[in-house]
């Protein structure tokens, strides 16, 4: 599946996104998902590429579904088709609150993956969540999971999310230093994600500090197939050395060191 979408919009804030989701080299299915303002993955596609140009408001994410069998890739589906409704209301009312758009995106795609694990009489999966929405040049990152949010400025790769696992509060509380934490099991062990909340008493996502876009700034999106594989600073030298498809040259190296999971990653860049 290879989309390319080459006309430029009329609009004096416009971005060029590149979207790249992959099997990987050890599993059988792809329960990776994505949004991309109305754009997701169809559950017959295992690998998708393409760019396109898009002008504010903006909504990309990224979901890695969980639960076995079909029952990530419908979760992390359920997810992109609700943040997907979440879009139209975002382009029909641009001055809606990113952090109250968040919250109905959380607690609407939470319900919907609960009710759909209830009826397949499953107890447990569900799917991470990372996400941004641009409008008026300012990107406000959000997250369940541990999906990452990364900002490229300068030539530098700084990670925007936090990483909602045991090792993270592990790492927190001094029990583990960083490259313990990193190597630690505990590492993909989720403390929060979409579906969680099985009473569905109410879940927010975690918000992060809005950012000013600057023209060469680039914002990565990807799931733990993605970082799993590569360090930070190899995920950086990509960024900064392949302008023309920076999602498929990730996802080429992160192949390279192994595939061992589904790979998803979302990069945009101010166009205009």
């Amino acid at each position: 599946m290879d989309f390319r979408g080459r006309g430029k919009t009329k609009f004096a804030e416009c971005y060029r996104a590149y979207v790249t989701s992959h099997t990987g080299l050890a599993r059988k299915n792809n329960e990776d998902n994505f949004i991309l303002n109305s754009v997701c993955k169809r559950l017959e596609y295992k690998n998708v590429n393409f760019s396109r140009v898009l002008n504010s408001p903006l909504l990309a994410a990224v979901f890695d579904g969980m639960g076995g069998e079909s029952l990530g890739d419908y979760a992390a589906l359920i997810s992109a088709k609700t943040a997907k409704g979440m879009y139209h209301r975002l382009a029909q009312s641009p001055e809606t609150a990113v952090d109250e758009l968040a919250a109905e995106f959380t607690r609407r795609a939470n319900n919907a993956i609960r009710a759909f694990l209830e009826e397949h009489n499953c107890e447990t999966g569900g799917s991470t969540a990372a996400a941004v929405v641009i409008k008026n040049e300012i990107a406000t990152p959000f997250s369940l999971g541990d999906s990452r949010v990364y900002l490229l400025r300068g030539g530098k790769l700084t990670q925007l999310s936090k990483d909602h696992t045991v090792a993270a509060k592990r790492l927190e509380a001094n029990f583990y230093t960083r490259e313990e934490a990193e190597k630690s099991p505990d590492s993909h062990k989720l403390t929060a994600f979409l579906g969680a909340d099985t009473a569905q008493n109410g879940i927010l996502p975690q918000m992060y500090e809005p950012v000013m876009l600057q023209r060469t700034d680039k914002l990565l999106l990807c799931s733990d197939g993605l970082y799993d594989e590569l360090s930070k600073k190899t995920m950086e030298t990509i960024l900064r050395n392949h302008p023309c498809n920076p999602a498929a040259e990730l996802t080429r190296a992160a192949l390279n060191r192994g595939g061992s999971d589904n790979i998803t990653c979302a990069v945009i860049e101010r166009e205009i």
